[in-house]
């Protein structure tokens, strides 16, 4: 299944995982009915915000992922969770938790959850991911993982080339639903939902 889709989905899906998401989870609790509603209205609510306060947003967060939502060409289709590269030091996990796929980090923090003991204060993430697992599915349904095609965020040359070398290089890069593709990887699944950018122009100056 690929379905094509705007620039405007994608930021609307951004808009809704980065400000509304947690308020959404924390409100809906165990409820999946609630929990479908609320995601229900909050995409209602995005659909009829001005395009300039989605832009703007997006701007405020990172330069360059303004750059890559706007000259991107974009598909919602299913992909598979071991060639999705993880942001860089996600939820500030070590490199060598986050330099490979979701599928790569869900193995390394595997040993985290079976052995609770063991969980440093840098690790504690661990735990929260593990209690994204009774929503991340759902929430795919309505609000897509976003990913990138091509290396946009672990492999441009904003990252110094000593971390470049560290990561893995993927068939996608996650830029936004990292924590929930990892919690799925975690609990078996081997593809998911998501909405694909892939750049129309890749400058020399910032890509490879």
């Amino acid at each position: 299944m690929s379905k094509t889709v705007s620039t405007l989905d994608a930021l609307r899906a951004f808009y809704i995982a980065e400000k509304l998401m947690r308020d959404i989870i924390h409100s809906s609790k165990k409820d999946e009915k609630k929990l479908r509603r609320k995601l229900a209205q909050a995409i209602k609510k995005v659909e009829k915000m001005p395009q300039k306060k989605l832009l703007t947003y997006a701007t405020d967060q990172w330069g360059p992922r303004f750059d890559n939502y706007l000259n991107s060409r974009w598909a919602l289709k299913k992909v598979p969770l071991d060639e999705r590269g993880v942001w860089p030091r996600m939820g500030k996990l070590p490199d060598a938790a986050t330099s490979g796929t979701a599928v790569d980090t869900a193995e390394y923090l595997r040993p985290y959850l079976a052995g609770k003991k063991k969980m440093t204060p840098r690790m504690k993430r661990v735990l929260y991911i593990e209690k994204l697992r009774r929503f991340a599915e759902i929430i795919t349904e309505y609000v897509p993982i976003i990913a990138f095609e091509g290396g946009l965020i672990r492999h441009n040359k904003l990252q110094k080339e000593s971390q470049r070398k560290l990561y893995k290089r993927c068939k996608y890069d996650i830029d936004d639903g990292n924590h929930r593709a990892v919690s799925l990887a975690l609990h078996g699944k081997k593809e998911i939902l998501a909405l694909v950018g892939t750049r129309i122009h890749k400058s020399d100056l910032l890509y490879f």
